[in-house]
């Protein structure tokens, strides 16, 4: 040992001694929260096409649905007018158009008409009397001119069970033509009688209103007209109009003329009956309207149901399709617009882009194909992506600069200090291996 000299057992107590001391400062802190989710593109993508499916799935049903509801709407409106028109169309029995009788005298009409056995040789067959007098309301089809009954069959098509006032109430409207030549009265009688059983099994006494002194009378189902002393109730050769008013069911049509034939007439002399016509008639019932108005009046709810349903199925449809302007007035769709063709330069007096003189069309149709649909969202929807991914790799790029300025700004004096420590040391201050291999790789 040399004087001056420091013993090696003191330096190797002071080594031990300052090995032993631990790091004055605490490892460099680890992150504080979990690192954040990479951005994975594909998945992105994914999601992308499977909200793009699932909007188009939505868009086809709810198109589907409103299409259905539009047809409903028609083919409700369809039947109530097809009904309803039909319903003003009335059903015609007899025909005055042609009187057989007209050109020929009453002994001819006799001897062609009967076909008993009291007339041997008829000029007619009870055939050609068919055929010549079908479908004729008249009182030439029998030798009792001056009156006739007619069954109505067609009046029973309404619906008698109901009674809604005038909705069902059977309008028949009866038009005659007078034939009478043998110069006597014209008043008459005319009438609708119900006759369930039809005119054969009426009363013989006729229930008629009554009337005094000669004067017209006017009901639902009943006229009574006299002659005037400047005309005749039934002029010969014309036509009269009246409106008779039943409810639905069996009816039987009477007409009477108040004063029967004149028998002492040249016009009737030499025959034994009356068989040549003096009245001829022509009914026309408005049966159907008794049948479809209440039809139509039961339609009328639903009609308004399909409507309103309609209605919200296209709103529904809107929202989807169009969900930037759902929310959004006329005017505020018209104005943005407006806006959006002001920003891309366009002309909005013209419509061409950058004051061209090309003319382009400003309706755009409201059914667009699915590509068209397809390419838009997808433009769309990729502009927001990269819009999203510029966003998240400035905001990493800037969150890089503030670590890297702040570490920057510490790593001097933490290197100066924290290279005197060996692993042992920065183990037992609480390091991690992956730590002190982190920061030994770093120098």
């Amino acid at each position: 040992m040399q004087p001056g000299n420091t013993p090696a057992s003191d330096v190797s107590s002071t080594e031990v001694s300052t090995s032993v001391q631990g790091p004055s400062m605490a490892p460099p802190t680890g992150p504080k929260s979990a690192p954040s989710a990479a951005f994975d593109p594909i998945s992105e993508m994914e999601d992308r096409r499977n909200r793009k499916e699932q909007r188009e799935k939505q868009l086809s049903n709810l198109k589907e649905n409103r299409t259905s509801k539009r047809m409903n709407v028609y083919l409700v409106l369809g039947i109530l007018t097809i009904l309803f028109t039909f319903s003003f169309f009335p059903v015609t029995q007899g025909d005055f158009s042609e009187n057989p009788h007209q050109n020929l005298s009453a002994i001819e009409v006799e001897s062609w008409m009967d076909t008993s056995d009291a007339n041997p040789n008829p000029h007619w067959s009870q055939e050609q009397i068919d055929e010549r007098a079908e479908g004729k309301i008249w009182d030439g089809s029998d030798p009792n001119a001056g009156s006739f009954e007619q069954d109505l069959n067609q009046l029973m098509l309404g619906l008698p069970v109901l009674d809604l006032g005038p909705i069902n109430d059977v309008q028949v409207k009866v038009s005659l033509k007078g034939h009478r030549f043998d110069g006597g009265n014209t008043s008459f009688r005319l009438g609708l009688f119900e006759a369930p059983n039809g005119c054969a099994m009426l009363p013989s006494a006729l229930p008629w209103e009554s009337s005094s002194g000669m004067e017209d009378i006017t009901t639902e189902s009943q006229i009574i007209r006299f002659d005037s002393s400047d005309a005749p109730a039934l002029p010969s050769g014309q036509e009269i109009e009246h409106v008779l008013t039943v409810k639905p069911g069996r009816h039987c049509l009477v007409f009477q003329y108040i004063e029967g034939q004149q028998l002492n007439s040249d016009q009737w002399q030499g025959t034994n009956s009356q068989w040549k016509a003096t009245v001829d008639a022509e009914a026309q019932m408005f049966w159907p309207r008794a049948l479809l108005l209440p039809i139509c009046l039961l339609l009328l709810p639903l009609l308004v149901a399909t409507i309103i349903g309609a209605q919200k199925a296209g709103v529904a449809y809107k929202k989807v399709r169009y969900p930037e302007s759902s929310n959004k007035s006329t005017e505020e769709q018209v104005l943005d617009a407006a806006d959006a063709e002001r920003e891309l330069g366009m002309d909005l007096t013209s419509g061409a882009e950058n004051s061209d003189a090309t003319e382009e069309s400003p309706a755009i149709s409201e059914e667009m194909s699915s590509e068209e649909e397809s390419s838009t969202e997808t433009v769309a929807e990729e502009e927001v992506s990269e819009s999203v991914e510029e966003q998240i790799s400035a905001n990493e790029v800037q969150q890089d600069d503030v670590n890297d300025n702040s570490a920057a700004a510490q790593m001097p004096h933490r290197a100066t200090q924290i290279s005197q420590y060996t692993d042992e040391q920065l183990l037992a201050a609480g390091w991690s291996p992956e730590q002190i291999a982190q920061y030994r790789g770093g120098q």
